[in-house]
């Protein structure tokens, strides 16, 4: 099955990959289909899971649907060179994820059971970041690294908004899903999930069990 993006969509998709590969140019991407949407997870190393989906040129076959855990830099290259005349995303190389070390991207979160959405505006929520990254630089500077890690889980653990912990918002700002203005955001919750989503995407948290605890690396 071939997948064409228009150019903006395929922009917005090469830019979200290229942005991530610039932490870690191993990550893998999770990539699903659906009757006209190409859907992005990937799990960077700021301790969440992220979710872009780009509507694509034409109907998709679901009896073909992609469901596949691929390279980010061969998707990102992929969609780069393919994207207006046809991507096969079959064809890229698979990617193992070994247990433990992401456990997210095969323990994808619910589809549906999201319940009592909160709602607010990304403007108010960016503060809340700048002024966590601030005490992160402030008192990590001149720090060791195993230091600084410590102080940085300590403050990007904590609730803000809707209960989500400061993580979420620093990725989503980091990502570029946030901005000052008064764009509307919700959050929501499913068992142990936990969902910031935004016009540009979505940032997941799983709370509790054996994905509660991701891989994280100081990232300002």
């Amino acid at each position: 099955m071939t997948i064409r993006l228009a150019e903006p969509e395929a922009r917005v998709l090469e830019a979200f990959a290229r942005r991530q590969l610039i932490w870690d140019a191993g990550q893998a991407a999770h990539v699903v289909s659906a009757h006209q949407a190409l859907g992005v997870f990937t799990a960077p190393p700021l301790g969440v899971l992220v979710f872009l989906a780009v509507p694509t040129v034409d109907p998709l076959d679901d009896d073909e649907a992609v469901d596949r855990i691929v390279p980010l830099e061969a998707l990102a290259d992929h969609v780069h060179a393919e994207a207006a005349t046809g991507m096969d995303v079959h064809a890229l190389p698979a990617q193992h994820v070994p247990p433990g070390a992401n456990p997210s991207l095969a323990h994808l979160p619910p589809s549906q059971g999201w319940q009592m959405p909160i709602h607010g505006l990304s403007g108010d929520l960016v503060p809340m970041v700048d002024e966590a990254t601030e005490e992160f630089r402030r008192r990590s500077h001149g720090m060791p690294a195993r230091a600084q890690e410590s102080i940085a889980n300590e403050i990007w653990d904590r609730a803000a908004f809707a209960g989500l912990p400061l993580r979420v918002l620093h990725a989503a700002s980091r990502l570029g899903m946030l901005a000052n203005d008064r764009t509307k955001v919700a959050a929501a919750a499913c068992g142990p999930w936990k969902r910031l989503t935004t016009p540009r995407g979505q940032v997941f948290f799983y709370q509790h069990g054996p994905a509660a605890r991701l891989s994280l690396r100081v990232i300002q």
